[in-house]
């Protein structure tokens, strides 16, 4: 099926490619556009953010946002009557023809990301525009996959001047293409208490084409599913009236029906249905593994746990290390134990939720701006790119 798809999208692609050729015309009416996407079906991340902000503060600027029309998010996109739909004739022409070509991911607003890189390594086949990454999260392991050669890219985001090093220095950026500039969502993290813990647990490579039975019996599936039903933990959240929000990663998202909690007060949430941005939010603690929303956590001065309970095989099947340590420069307690994270929350709990001084301290050596001005500086750094 993926194959199949994949035919049918070069075949588009190619077909519009050659008709943007003979039609000269077409490629006027792009040549100024600013395309700006996240994943297909959202609008929630960095990209979002950045079109709201160019919307309200540079409304002159040509720019358009691509999304799925079934999307939960298309309808505050439609709004701004600024949008491309997914997959359309507009979409390819946009993403051939655009001036800028915006994105979260590496795909760079393609309508097909595996098929996007292979294309871009003959001439005849490559896009107009330059390529902008705002990155999803912050980058602190080793991605083989993010380099000068294969991403073309001509601006990449970094939010922390560590983040900044390791991508020149180990992943072979220029520093042209790379600016320490902040995240465009930071712009909008508000920090807040509230009755609500937030477990977020990230994704595993090797664990993306398991059947539910092999996903069941993973260790992922084991430690997660036993921390929802850990008795401790549903006692302390019943004393003090506290709801607990599981929120998978969508790469594992067609497995959310596989988790059983043993209490009311423990939420299986709806990735559909629920924003991160909000989440994190309205949280006012976080649990996680290894995934770098942390950092956003981090970022509005809330305490964090990480609960790693099977960080060898991590390292050596998902991502290797890179400069982030996270005994050493981590936000919070590094937890291998189920018990032991539910004594850290219960710790958490009791102190009012109040980070410690060690680990304010190293949030604020990590981030290079603590503002609401990310936006205008990723505004600023696009329109030296555009000079």
């Amino acid at each position: 099926k993926k194959v199949f798809t994949q035919g049918y999208v070069l075949l588009k692609y190619l077909y519009y490619k050659m008709y943007c050729h003979i039609r000269k015309n077409v490629q006027d009416k792009y040549k100024n556009l600013w395309l700006i996407a996240e994943r297909e079906d959202e609008a929630r991340d960095n990209g979002y953010f950045f079109f709201k902000y160019l919307i309200e503060k540079h409304p002159n600027i040509e720019v358009r946002y691509v999304i799925r029309k079934e999307s939960v998010d298309f309808d505050k996109i439609k709004k701004t009557n600024k949008y491309i739909i997914y997959g359309s004739r507009d979409h390819y022409l946009a993403f051939i023809n655009a001036k800028l070509l915006i994105s979260t991911h590496l795909s760079g607003t393609s309508p097909d990301v595996g098929l996007f890189f292979r294309l871009q390594r003959y001439d005849l086949l490559k896009i107009n525009g330059k390529l902008i990454c705002l990155k999803h999260g912050i980058t602190k392991d080793y991605l083989p996959f993010l380099n000068p050669k294969d991403t073309n890219l001509s601006l990449l985001i970094t939010a922390a001047q560590k983040e900044y090093n390791y991508i020149i220095n180990k992943n072979g950026f220029s520093p042209d293409v790379v600016k320490l500039t902040g995240f465009a969502r930071y712009d909008n993290l508000i920090k807040k208490k509230s009755n609500q813990i937030l477990f977020m647990p990230t994704h595993r490579i090797y664990m993306h084409y398991m059947n539910n039975n092999e996903f069941i019996e993973s260790d992922y599936f084991k430690y997660v599913n036993g921390l929802m039903n850990n008795r401790d933990l549903i006692n302390i959240l019943d004393e003090n009236n506290l709801s607990f929000v599981f929120y998978i990663h969508s790469e594992f998202y067609k497995y959310i029906h596989l988790f059983k909690p043993a209490s009311p007060k423990i939420i299986i949430a709806d990735i559909n249905n629920y924003s991160v941005q909000d989440l994190l939010i309205n949280s006012s603690l976080l649990i996680t593994d290894y995934s770098s929303v942390f950092f956003d956590f981090a970022y509005m001065e809330k305490p964090i746990i990480y609960y790693q309970f099977d960080y060898e095989k991590y390292r050596k099947e998902h991502y290797s290390d890179g400069y982030f340590d996270y005994d050493k420069s981590g936000f919070g307690l590094v937890c291998h134990r189920e018990n032991d994270v539910v004594k850290e929350i219960n710790k958490c709990i009791t102190n009012n939720y109040i980070v410690k001084n060690e680990y304010l301290n190293r949030i604020n050596d990590f981030f290079a701006f603590k503002d609401n001005n990310n936006c205008q500086r990723i505004y600023d750094a696009i329109k030296k790119l555009d000079e």
